[in-house]
Parts: structure tokens; sequence; C-alpha cells
């Protein structure tokens, strides 16, 4: 299991650009399973806050040293949260000097209290082998409790390891991961459950399924899902609307430096004809512009 683990894990950082190195403190705010509010919720809540606020300048001044005074006053005070935006300081050695011990022992308190981005970040150490641990088994589970209290980027992560293994029984653990990763609006995560319903990974096949899939992400930028409609819809299609268009998005997809991609242009080029390869081309341009303007705030 570990040694499998490790190289899928070089996989998913090379293809899908997670955030895998880093802690995630505060990547969305998730139901944990804390005990009813006492007397301190209104300090311990106001205290993170402030604590946030200071982290991220929101409303005043970044100030890391003051938001991580604040983390400890709320964590001193029984904040679910606090413990692991703390482990997050040591992790990244903000603030304080680099410590993953100490990481560690902050998000399993973070963990024993119920916060979701705590045990995905304590899971992750154990996956990496940081802080003194170690144990896949360990880790997945972690991440497998994070995801079941929503944390997104858990979905995320366990759609890539699970993926990458490559067998019909992990694709079969991947799928619900990247339904749930997809249906919070990872790109990515689209574009990876158009490959498992095109090739039948994990779930019945379904190429209009898969279709659907590339064409979202492919039309928010994502070029793997480009190059993966281009050869969907086929460049040597008889239909001469679905040649071009397909022949567009792997151009598309080579622009962006897609190998697969890029073959594939050069392959095209010298089977279709001139003026389908010509109109190809200006499409491409085309669905490159609407791209953009869907991209633009």
């Amino acid at each position: 299991m570990r040694s499998r683990f490790k190289k899928t894990k070089i996989l998913a950082l090379t293809l899908f650009t997670t955030t895998l190195s880093l802690p995630a403190i505060f990547a969305q705010d998730v139901p944990s399973t804390s005990a009813a509010p006492d007397s301190t919720s209104s300090n311990k809540d106001s205290e993170y806050e402030l604590g946030k606020d200071f982290l991220d300048g929101r409303g005043v001044e970044k100030n890391p040293e003051k938001a991580l005074e604040h983390f400890n006053k709320a964590a001193e005070l029984g904040h679910t949260e606090a413990p692991g935006a703390i482990g997050y300081f040591y992790a990244a050695g903000l603030v304080v000097e680099k410590d993953h011990a100490k990481a560690a022992e902050w998000f399993q308190k973070g963990a024993d209290k119920g916060s979701a981005k705590a045990k995905f970040n304590l899971g992750r150490f154990y996956l990496d082998e940081r802080g003194g641990l170690s144990g896949a088994d360990k880790g997945l589970a972690l991440m497998e409790e994070a995801a079941s209290l929503g944390l997104p980027e858990a979905h995320k992560t366990l759609a890539e390891i699970y993926f990458f293994e490559g067998s019909r029984g992990s694709f079969q653990k991947a799928a619900p991961h990247v339904k749930a990763a997809a249906a919070n609006g990872d790109i990515g995560s689209i574009n990876m459950l158009g490959v498992m319903k095109e090739k039948g990974y994990g779930m019945e096949r379904d190429e209009k399924g898969a279709e659907k899939c590339f064409r979202e992400a492919a039309l928010k930028g994502d070029f793997k899902a480009q190059s993966n409609l281009g050869h969907l819809l086929n460049p040597q299609s008889k239909t001469r609307s679905r040649r071009i268009e397909a022949t567009a998005w792997i151009i598309l997809a080579a622009s962006q430096g897609d190998p697969l991609a890029e073959r594939k242009v050069k392959e095209v080029e010298q089977i279709i004809s001139k003026n389908d390869f010509t109109t190809a081309r200006e499409q491409a341009d085309a669905l490159q512009k609407k791209i953009v303007e869907n991209m633009a705030p």
C-alpha cells in the first residue's frame, strides 16, 4: 500500500495541480461534531474570526503574529477549528519555526474536536510521512472522515488518490469522491468524471455524460478536458461539423501545451482537408474568446 500510494501521489501532483503540500486552514466551513454552544461560545468564535481577519487582511492590515494570538485564545476557549489553524502556522513556518511534529499535535487536537479540516491535514501528514507520522491506511481513514463531514478538499484528494491507483476496486472507491468534487465545481474533477463515464471506470459507460463533463470543464479553460472532448468528438468523424469542432478543441488544447493534443494536431492536419483545418482554427479562436469571456469576473 505504501509504495503504491507514493506513486499515485506524484501523478496527482503532476497532472492536477493540487494543494497537497500545504495544509488547508480555511478551505470551506463544514459542519463539525462539536458540542452545543456554551457560555464562552461568543468569545471563542470572535477570537477565531479575529484570527482569520488578521491572517487574511480582512478589514485590517495583515498581521500573522496577532492572528496566532487570537487563534491561541480561541483554542484555549475550546473552538473546534482553532487547533488546526495553529497547526497550520507550525506546518508552514509562519511566525513560529516550522515544526511538523508540533503541527501534527495541533492537527490531532483539532481532529479530536471533530474538525474536518484538521482531520484532512492530519491525514495528509500520515500519507506524506510528516511530523513523525506514517501509515497510508490511517491517512486514508482520516481523509474519509473529513470527506464524510463535507470537506471539498478531502473529496478531491481521495478522488485523485484512488483514481490514479488504476484498479477496478480503486475506481469504485474514487467514484463517489469524484462526483462530490465535481459537484463542488472543481474543474479537474469534472474532467476526471468525464473520463470515468467515457471509459466505464467505477460506473456505467455514458458517452453523452462524458461529453457533457468534458464540455463543461473545457469551457472553463481546462486543457485536458479540451483535449478529451476533441478526441471524443473525433476529428475523423464523418459529420463535418463534429469533425471541425473536434479539431478545434484539440488545437486549443495543443496551444496550451497538452502533449497528446500537440501530437494529434499534427496527425489531423495530414488527414482532414485544408479547408476544414482552417475552419477549425477559426473555431478554436472563437472558443478561446468565449472561454475568456466566461472566466471574466
